[in-house]
């Protein structure tokens, strides 16, 4: 029987009246690659942001790791502890992450939280910086570096401590097209077997490099739910949740005519 990681059932939440989440309903198990998809404002970061324990359902239940996501459990200071062992984010802005006067700093953060010993904090930065390819920034000021390298810093420092579960907010946001593939390359290949991986996104050409199942988040509800292939074969469901739109132009010379073509947001 496989282990779940996230079982989340008719969850509400809302910010200042405005419904966030609306009754949402899915369940993730261990291993699996998931990526939420959902235009602007359907409750894709409010949902990691529940996923990672930061905000707790209004109604509804939502389990994680078998812990339940309340705030009461998680005054808890040893259910936090072994939460926050297993679960970690990488939010889409790094410079909201990123607080050391140094990467070296940055990368030593996480474990000394958790208690490791210095031997262990230091052999996990080397390989850490190498995993990455970031050995060159160890001494550099993270508000310094390139939006690339700063997003390959946020993982790190994430990574680090080789949590169960992965969450991602839109990672390739901002990034140029370089950054942008290694990143991606690195999402398809690079975190090993097992672990699970769930990224919100709304970039549709980097989903089959990175998932196995998707699902579609419209006004803080689950609008669909399947294989990604599937997913994206949808255009009518893509349309309908304003994840592609169309638009139609004419080209130029004496056979001109007007078409369509999809683009993703």
């Amino acid at each position: 029987m496989t282990a779940t990681a996230f079982d989340f059932r008719d969850v509400t939440y809302a910010y200042r009246g405005q419904a966030a989440l609306a009754g949402l309903s899915f369940a993730v198990d261990l291993g699996e690659r998931v990526t939420l998809l959902g235009a602007n404002g359907s409750g894709k970061s409010t949902l990691l942001r529940m996923m990672d324990a930061l905000c707790f359902p209004a109604a509804g239940t939502a389990l994680a790791l078998g812990a339940s996501l309340t705030e009461a459990a998680f005054v808890d200071e040893a259910v936090n502890y072994a939460f926050r062992r297993r679960v970690g984010l990488v939010f889409q802005n790094p410079d909201v992450q990123l607080f050391n006067p140094t990467v070296l700093d940055e990368l030593a953060f996480g474990p000394l939280q958790l208690g490791w010993d210095k031997a262990r904090v230091k052999a996990a930065i080397e390989a850490t910086l190498a995993r990455f390819g970031i050995g060159h920034l160890r001494d550099r000021p993270p508000h310094r570096l390139s939006g690339g390298e700063k997003k390959r810093v946020a993982i790190a420092s994430v990574i680090i401590t080789e949590p169960d579960v992965l969450l991602l907010d839109e990672p390739t946001a901002a990034l140029d097209p370089r950054s942008r593939a290694d990143l991606v390359a690195f999402l398809a290949h690079g975190l090993g077997a097992g672990r699970t991986v769930i990224t919100a996104t709304h970039d549709l050409d980097i989903i089959d490099d990175i998932s196995d199942r998707s699902i579609v988040l419209e006004e803080g509800r689950v609008a669909a739910d399947g294989a990604t292939l599937d997913i994206l074969h949808d255009v009518d469901l893509l349309r309908r949740t304003h994840l592609v739109f169309e638009h139609h132009h004419s080209h130029a010379g004496p056979q001109a005519a007007g078409h369509g073509h999809l683009h993703d947001h």
